[in-house]
């Protein structure tokens, strides 16, 4: 009797998995799902079109077999030789740790205090804004608080420039979360930039923003959509990048704990080990 090995492969090539697209149409449809939650209701139907079509695509393609392709053999096929080595890695000079990006960070406390800052520059540009285009030193916060208060999100231009004492807190407490949750992000972010900082926080950022912005304001606070004024929205996230940039750069740095040693990682007293803040004998 014959044996029959089913493993060999054809004399004129192997048989590999064939490439699909299956998966990656199916999550950029699964994206433009939650894309339309937050923008419009058409987004989410053309991401369920095109995810079922990427889900039925990819489930044929598996199922009940794998699709395979006769990849052929080269005529010129050449003998791999090794090259014996290691891989280089980044080390830190006078350390035997390999490096991590960023050996050193800013405190989350000046994440906190730029936000605060930029906060009360975005707020001052705001303010100027109110009194320049409406002559109401309320409009700004208004409309903010517009996002939570119903009485104002249907109001008019006159309404929106009077003093609104709901306006006033539920914008002002809108606008220092907003501040306070960006500047974190500025204090974690800033020390993985390895050039351009500034170009960063002044521009890239608050382009992003605006971006998202833009694209969300409908929903969320239609009265700041349909009020607001683009130009000066972006003078003012401009001016917050710029502010809290500023002040999260020029704090102190801290290492990180790639730095110490294992008995410090470790939290073991020996002696020749650092003090590393404990209490003093």
């Amino acid at each position: 009797m014959t044996h029959d090995d089913s493993n060999t492969p054809p004399a004129d090539g192997i048989p590999l998995p064939a490439p699909t697209a299956g998966p990656f149409v199916c999550a950029f449809g699964v994206t433009l799902i939650f894309t339309g939650i937050v923008t419009i209701w058409g987004v989410s139907i053309v991401g369920f079109v095109i995810g079922l079509a990427g889900a039925i695509r990819w489930w044929r393609e598996v199922l009940p077999d794998n699709t395979h392709e006769l990849v052929p053999f080269k005529e010129d096929r050449h003998t791999v030789e090794p090259r014996p080595g290691a891989i280089s890695h980044l080390m830190e000079e006078g350390s035997k740790h390999r490096v991590r990006v960023p050996v050193e960070i800013h405190p989350y406390g000046a994440g906190v205090v730029g936000g605060l800052f930029g906060g009360a520059a975005m707020a001052i540009v705001a303010l100027v804004y109110g009194l320049v285009a409406h002559g109401s030193a309320w409009y700004a916060v208004n409309i903010l608080g517009a996002t939570i208060v119903p009485s104002l999100a249907d109001a008019g231009v006159d309404t929106l420039a009077q003093w609104s004492t709901a306006g006033f807190v539920w914008g002002m407490v809108i606008h220092v979360s907003m501040s306070l949750m960006i500047g974190l992000l500025y204090g974690v972010l800033l020390p993985m930039i390895p050039r351009g900082r500034p170009l960063f926080a002044i521009i890239i950022v608050p382009a992003l923003w605006t971006g998202l912005s833009w694209a969300t304001l409908e929903v969320v606070n239609p009265a700041l959509n349909s009020e607001i004024s683009w130009l000066w929205f972006v003078g003012s996230q401009v001016a917050f990048g710029a502010v809290c940039g500023f002040v999260v750069s020029r704090s102190e740095r801290i290492d990180t704990m790639q730095n110490w040693s294992m008995l410090e990682r470790v939290g073991i007293e020996s002696p020749g080990v650092p003090d590393m803040g404990g209490e003093d004998d």
